[in-house]
């Protein structure tokens, strides 16, 4: 359906069904405009997704320029900053490994034990998401820089999915021409194919 008399075209707006989030080591590459579009996309090996997210634990970006903006002598004139503050937060449910070693950036030895100092780690990672809408419709973005700045577990709830909110910040990559992601936006495919529209 193309958009009304009005502009509007409702099979455009996003409801989310599903989504992911991978991360890669910070030397991992990360994916061309073409490969990226690709509609049954299978990310490479280096990439581990997170698993399971909690109901209200989808993806919640911010994309905000930050500090004030440089004000010319001339009246009207300016230009922004040129700060930013870029994060993802999501809340996993899942609770393994893979989450052990993103609150204290290393690797759970055989016992499965591991040391978390709660002032943090500065563990680079690639960052790829996917975002699955009703209408067919996915949204990915991928991060060349992502660091994690904050884990918080939830209180133990008996009964309740014990959730543990993780925030990356999304730094500019060189990788990505100096900015802090790439996005697409892809439709399903018209005909049946692997690529989206």
């Amino acid at each position: 359906m193309a958009a009304d008399s009005q502009g509007n075209d409702i099979t455009a707006v996003g409801i989310p069904i599903s989504g992911s989030v991978g991360i890669a080591p910070i030397t991992t590459a990360l994916l061309t405009p073409a490969a990226g579009k690709a509609y049954d996309l299978e990310l490479a090996e280096a990439f581990r997704k997170l698993g399971l997210q909690t109901e209200d634990g989808g993806h919640n970006w911010t994309l905000e320029a930050d500090g004030d903006p440089i004000v010319f002598f001339q009246d009207g004139y300016s230009i922004p900053s040129g700060l930013a503050n870029a994060t993802l937060v999501v809340k996993l449910a899942q609770y393994d490994a893979l989450t052990q070693e993103l609150l204290s950036g290393a690797v759970p030895d055989a016992n499965g034990y591991i040391l978390i100092d709660a002032a943090g780690h500065s563990t680079e990672y690639r960052l790829f998401t996917e975002e699955i809408f009703k209408n067919g419709v996915i949204r990915r973005r991928q991060a060349g820089k992502a660091t994690i700045t904050g884990v918080v577990v939830d209180q133990s709830t008996r009964g309740e999915v014990n959730g543990v909110e993780v925030t990356f910040k999304i730094d500019r990559s060189p990788d990505l021409g100096n900015k802090h992601l790439g996005e697409w936006l892809i439709k399903p495919p018209v005909d049946g194919g692997t690529t989206g529209s």
